[in-house]
């Protein structure tokens, strides 16, 4: 039995996360991010409209939030570069 040619991982395929610099890639997560952050807003202030625990939503919300801020951050950096 033959044994199969080594490969160096160029099969043509990009490699992980080579598209995530893109910077149609970063405006669209951020446009994502900054969706989810707004809806989880809302849920956070439906929970105390009707007197319901708002910490897990309001936790998501920050989440949302910051990983928005982070990717508009980065997409800013690359339009000044």
């Amino acid at each position: 039995m033959t044994e199969p040619a080594p490969s160096d991982g160029s099969l043509g395929r990009a490699g992980h996360g080579a598209g995530l610099d893109s910077p149609q890639v970063l405006r669209v997560l951020a446009v994502v991010f900054t969706l989810a952050a707004a809806g989880a807003l809302a849920l956070v202030v439906l929970d105390l409209v009707i007197a319901r625990p708002a910490a897990g939503d309001v936790f998501i919300t920050v989440l949302n939030a910051l990983a928005a801020f982070l990717l508009w951050r980065r997409v800013l950096e690359q339009a000044r570069a």
